[in-house]
């Protein structure tokens, strides 16, 4: 009997167990690296992630924020982006149930701009989803439930992000995520690696990594905000690398928009710091004068010219806008609907002409806020609030001393800046990543 209680005492049950696993796992990741090396690293990549969950550290909220960016290295237009979205998804959603049950009762928190995002981002997911005109079914059920998983991430997670190390962490992975895809850009880029000039340089960015130029160009704009109010023990000797992969990447994007988003990010980020601003300012000037190729000084002098006026870019924003403001008008109180834009265009005969005839394929109209109203009408003033509530936020913990809180508030005002003319937020990977900053400002105001 004796001899039975040692065989199954506690120590050996660990060491037969160890043995087991050993002898099972080994073999099958040797199989695995030898025909499914891709299916090897996904196995890894999820048992890291299930580790790093299970910690419960910052290392989750690093991984976060750095994995969500790197979802613009696959193609937007393929089932595997697809796949990976609904990976990221529901990874964060394991990590918030997580958070959830170690913090039952979470601390004070901003409700009001809890509401006013998790609303928005209802709105906008039933209206995409659940277009009642083609009928309900399981499939629409489930796609709108996968919409909805960022915004029960944001509704779970960030009222009980409460330290400082969780949301510094999760910044930082977005700025890395974002210089990793900036990197790879600038390598697939033939703009550098061929010369090409003016027109076919910027047509060129279209074919390069999902064919999302402006919505990576801001996305390089929020890394680059990020990295540049970083406080940490990296210098600026190994931040300026990163600074100017992010500050090559935005320059080839051609995005008009997100040169706007930098400008205006980086004054507030050093409104009232004269000398840093200066020392800034002469640093990208210097850059652009002389590291500018002569491609993006064509796209830039394509705009407008006293001569021809806009170019056919900047006259097709200005007719869409006045399109989105008649549809407005039209349905004030429900909106045409999500997705009809293109249809309206068509039926009302308000199409823009390009190249001596009608584009009807617009699903938007180059502005985030424009395009919210004419599909959704009143139920627009949901995005306006959700910067708002953002907004507000931000400056009351930016007067508590906050810096964190003072970079966040930049990055606002750089995504607010570029939806003006493009609808960023309509991406579901940069929705994603705006939520992850958002929830830095949610968490308990003491500690943040």
């Amino acid at each position: 009997m004796s001899r039975l209680s040692a065989f199954v005492a506690p120590e050996y049950l660990r060491v037969g167990t160890a043995l087991l696993i050993g002898l099972t796992v080994a073999p099958l990741a040797g199989v695995l690296a030898a025909t499914q090396p891709f299916l090897l690293l996904l196995l890894l990549g999820a048992a890291s992630w299930v580790v790093l969950v299970l910690r419960g550290g910052d290392g989750a909220f690093f991984v976060t924020g750095a994995v969500a960016p790197l979802l613009y290295l696959i193609d937007a237009r393929s089932a595997l982006f697809s796949q990976a979205l609904l990976a990221l998804y529901g990874m964060t959603c394991v990590h918030a149930l997580y958070l959830a049950v170690q913090q039952p009762a979470a601390k004070q928190w901003d409700r009001r701009l809890m509401i006013a995002v998790v609303g928005w981002g209802a709105v906008v997911v039933l209206a995409e989803r659940m277009r009642l005109g083609e009928g309900l079914s399981l499939r629409h059920l489930v796609m709108t439930v996968i919409g909805m998983l960022p915004y029960l991430w944001f509704a779970l997670a960030a009222p009980r992000i409460t330290a400082n190390s969780q949301a510094h962490a999760l910044l930082g992975g977005i700025a890395l995520g974002a210089t990793v895809v900036a990197g790879a850009f600038l390598l697939n880029s033939r703009s550098l690696s061929e010369g090409l000039q003016g027109r076919d340089a910027w047509i060129d960015t279209y074919t390069i990594i999902g064919s999302l130029k402006n919505s990576l160009g801001l996305l390089w704009v929020i890394g680059w905000t990020l990295l540049l109010g970083w406080r940490a023990r990296i210098g600026w000797l190994l931040r300026a690398p990163f600074l100017a992969i992010l500050l090559t990447a935005i320059l080839f994007s051609f995005s008009r928009s997100s040169y706007i988003a930098l400008i205006v990010a980086t004054l507030l980020l050093y409104r009232g710091h004269s000398l840093k601003l200066w020392i800034i300012a002469g640093a990208i000037s210097a850059f652009v004068l002389f590291g500018l190729p002569e491609a993006v000084w064509a796209r830039l002098e394509m705009t407008w010219s006293p001569r021809r006026g806009f170019d056919p870019s900047a006259e097709t924003r200005i007719e869409l806008w006045g399109a989105a403001v008649n549809a407005f008008l039209s349905a004030p109180l429900t909106g045409i609907g999500w997705g009809k834009f293109s249809e309206y265009l068509v039926r009302t005969g308000q199409a823009p002409i390009a190249a001596g005839s009608a584009v009807y394929d617009l699903g938007f109209a180059h502005n985030y806020f424009l395009s919210a109203f004419a599909m959704l009408g009143i139920g627009g003033v949901l995005s306006v609030g959700m910067f708002l509530a953002a907004w507000r936020r931000a400056r009351a913990l930016v007067a508590r001393q906050s810096h964190q809180a003072r970079v966040v508030q930049a990055v606002i005002l750089a995504v607010l800046a570029s939806s003006l003319f493009g609808e960023p937020l309509f991406d579901p990977v940069l929705a994603f990543v705006f939520l992850l900053v958002l929830a830095c400002l949610v968490g308990q105001e003491g500690e943040l």
